[in-house]
């Protein structure tokens, strides 16, 4: 996994150097965290084009009490990556929606995301 300098290295965990109290980083380690960023900027932005084509990933209310739990909610989302990617490939044909799309309020920022994350899911982003 990859982490900001907020994380400790573990076995699993790659972070950014921190830039300690009254010192700069080497160049190596600038390079490095500058790949870091670039990469987890992707992910983020795949987390946040999910987010706003499904809107069931914003707040998981489901309280997680055992393993079970976990498990729904990470086959919940793996299942909107691959509708995500099924749509990339898919696009839905626009006479699927009915009359009452166009009479949304377009100012509310929900219908405006949802609208907006689905036109740019089908055109221009990779899968997740």
């Amino acid at each position: 996994m990859l982490g900001d300098s907020a994380f400790s290295t573990a076995a699993v965990m790659v972070p950014a150097f921190n830039k300690g109290h009254n010192s700069s980083l080497s160049e190596e380690k600038r390079f490095f965290n500058t790949k870091l960023a670039k990469i987890r900027i992707k992910s983020e932005h795949c987390i946040g084009l999910l987010k706003a084509q499904f809107q069931q990933l914003r707040g998981f209310r489901q309280v997680i009490r055992n393993t079970s739990d976990l498990d729904a909610i990470l086959n919940l989302t793996l299942c909107s990556c691959i509708l995500h990617n099924l749509l990339i490939e898919h696009p839905l044909p626009p006479d699927w929606f009915d009359d009452e799309m166009e009479n949304l309020d377009q100012d509310d920022e929900r219908n405006q995301s949802v609208e907006n994350s689905r036109l740019v899911a089908t055109k221009s982003l990779p899968t997740c």
